[in-house]
């Protein structure tokens, strides 16, 4: 399956990857990233205002890849609703 970061700069296939969150300080902000097996190699694929709304998107990205889809977009902040 193959995701495209939310600026649209980046289009990376997740098979063999970690799709992790990734948190920041105070914990109100995080970034959803594609991650290397050996963590030798990390993209920041989008950005979040909340754990809530990265967790949102995981889900999101597990219900396409479960159902088949071959590509995703990551959206943006505002697009996203919990």
């Amino acid at each position: 399956m193959l995701i495209r970061s939310q600026d649209k700069e980046s289009l990376i296939a997740i098979d063999g990857n970690f799709v992790e969150i990734l948190k920041y300080g105070d914990l109100s902000e995080c970034s959803i990233t594609v991650s290397t097996r050996d963590h030798s190699s990390l993209h920041v694929m989008a950005r979040y205002s909340s754990v809530e709304k990265a967790l949102k998107v995981l889900d999101m990205i597990q219900e396409a890849y479960v159902n088949g889809h071959i590509d995703y977009q990551m959206p943006a902040d505002s697009e996203v609703e919990v």
